[in-house]
């Protein structure tokens, strides 16, 4: 026999927290190891429209985990190019490999990535807006 108090939790339970975005872009992380950063943060981004119509903590947490993908693409962007253009013209002052200061820069934006989703998907799960102030405003 069902009781009234075995129901209620798996109802509170479907309301809509936003927690999607960042578990998706944990997984996306998980799956392709060399661009894993790149592809988890458009993933992230991805999953936004359809959580924004959901309104309410969805869509917040939502948008601010699309923000964070956008974020970690656009520094990973930059810092390609900026090691790409170093590799081209030749000039490294200090003698160290362009492609071992991206391996550097992307563990440390992997293991960022990773802590930013496993905390949002904890506070999206509690019902709660999680504030990255890592990330850049890019969708208002």
């Amino acid at each position: 026999m069902i009781n009234e108090r075995s129901v209620i939790p798996a109802v509170a339970s479907a309301r809509p927290t936003g927690a999607l975005a960042y578990g998706l872009g944990f997984l996306a992380f998980l799956s392709v190891p060399i661009v894993a950063v790149m592809i988890a943060g458009l993933v992230m981004v991805a999953v936004f429209p359809a959580h924004k119509k959901k309104g309410g903590l969805a869509a917040e947490n939502a948008r601010r985990a699309a923000n964070w993908g956008l974020t970690i693409v656009a520094l990973m962007v930059l810092i390609a190019a900026a090691l790409g253009a170093l590799w081209l013209v030749g000039r490294d002052a200090r003698g160290v490999c362009p492609l071992t200061v991206l391996t550097v820069f992307y563990v440390i934006f992997a293991v960022t990535h990773v802590s930013v989703c496993i905390l949002g998907v904890i506070k999206a799960h509690r019902g709660e807006v999680f504030t990255n102030r890592l990330a850049i405003p890019f969708l208002k």
